[in-house]
């Protein structure tokens, strides 16, 4: 009877190398199957209980060889931290609400995320220590392919691991993202948008322009929230968001004003047209931001039960000549236009007769309207006109200032119109 043998998991490997060379073939056989079943059970169990770690086992039969090499490779040891892209979740780009609001949890100091298209196709990975507002500037830069984004948050600011995340994600799908790979692409996503101007004089007027384009896009992409390119930025011919300070992780406001401090930015304004007619009207002070020119405003008015939002740029010469406080002179500006009864909804597509009424320059009041200039006592900067109404490149600014979104919702998230 032939002797049984077996191969033990516990062996040393004095006697694991005694077996393979002094017990017979068929015995070694039988003793080698058995003890492959073994470790596969093992190894099963094994992986159950670390399935963080990764082991490829195979055999193959070299050519020209009658013996089996076995070869067992380890993966690198995937930390529980190191995310799959596949197992994460895809938010869409804008929520429901039409704001960027990305999930990140409280204690997070860097996120790595993806960026995909409307075909579900990654575009762009990269890593922030702001999330919210890495996607917005993303946003404001390539809104053509900010669709949806997945995304991973990290308690520790690690450059090495950021790394490997991306490098992980890189390798699951088989191919670099076109924005981290191809160098036009890359700079497109992480640089400013350039408005292509090849002269000096018309570098802030080409990007007050492509910015408008910019943000008529994000509009018709139903995004709701403030978006103001850098007013340095646009003076420079590029465009770029800035940075939204007041909106905390979750997207919700965090510099919250009280009803009294609400109630010294909201004003009843009473106008005495030059016909004779009282224009009445409220006007609500949502922002007003300093500019190398003037100033920007961002407004909300109120007539008739009907509650629109603007965006007004103005040039200091204007209420300097009129001899005026500057709020004074826009409230003045926007008396006239509802006294002309303009169209207080522009959003979307419009014709080019128009007036831009949710975002304008007040030079394009005076352009458009030949009697605005008698609403003022003072005489008002005729040459400035004159030297604007004979260009015909570019949008028609008092000054390079931020440009954001025409009429989309307040800061207490009501519609206003």
């Amino acid at each position: 009877m032939a002797a049984t043998t077996s191969l033990s998991l516990a062996k040393p490997t004095s006697d694991i190398l005694h077996f393979f060379t002094e017990t017979p073939i068929t015995c070694r056989f039988a003793a080698t199957k058995a003890w492959l079943s073994s470790a596969t059970e093992l190894r099963r169990d094994f992986l159950t209980q670390h399935s963080s770690i990764a082991v490829l086992t195979s055999s193959r039969k070299p050519r020209g060889t009658g013996q089996f090499h076995t070869a067992t490779v380890a993966c690198a040891l995937a930390s529980e931290t190191t995310p799959s892209l596949k197992d994460l979740p895809v938010f869409p780009y804008i929520d429901s609400d039409g704001r960027i609001r990305p999930p990140v949890e409280p204690g997070t100091e860097a996120t790595v995320f993806a960026v995909y298209d409307n075909n579900m196709k990654v575009q762009y990975i990269g890593f922030s220590k702001d999330a919210r507002n890495s996607l917005r500037t993303l946003m404001g830069r390539r809104p053509e392919l900010c669709h949806f984004y997945k995304l991973y948050n990290l308690p520790a600011l690690d450059q090495k691991q950021l790394l490997a995340i991306r490098k992980q994600w890189i390798s699951e799908l088989g191919t670099t993202p076109r924005g981290n790979s191809d160098v036009t692409q890359k700079n497109m996503w992480e640089k400013p948008v350039d408005s292509g101007s090849v002269s000096e004089r018309g570098k802030a007027l080409a990007a007050a322009s492509k910015a408008k384009m910019l943000l008529q896009t994000l509009m018709d992409k139903g995004l709701k929230e403030q978006m103001i390119y850098d007013p340095a930025l646009l003076e420079q011919g590029k465009c770029d968001v800035l940075p939204d300070k007041d909106i905390s992780v979750d997207g919700q406001t965090t510099a919250a004003r009280g009803p009294a401090e609400e109630d010294t930015r909201r004003k009843q304004v009473v106008i005495n047209a030059p016909t004779g007619v009282i224009v009445e009207y409220e006007i609500f002070y949502e922002g007003k931001y300093k500019t190398n020119g003037g100033w920007m405003y961002d407004i909300a008015v109120k007539k008739d039960n009907k509650e629109t939002r603007h965006r007004v740029i103005c040039g200091r010469f204007y209420p300097e000549a009129a001899n005026m406080h500057e709020d004074t002179f826009l409230e003045t500006v926007m008396g006239f236009l509802l006294h002309k009864k303009v169209p207080r909804h522009t959003e979307g597509m419009r014709s080019a007769k128009q007036f831009p009424i949710n975002y304008f320059a007040v030079g394009e009041v005076a352009q458009n309207y030949d009697d605005f200039r008698t609403w003022f006592t003072a005489e008002l900067p005729d040459d400035y006109w004159r030297f604007n109404n004979i260009q015909t490149y570019g949008i028609l600014s008092d000054s390079p200032a931020p440009v954001g979104p025409e009429e989309i919702v307040s800061t207490r998230g009501k519609k206003l119109f």
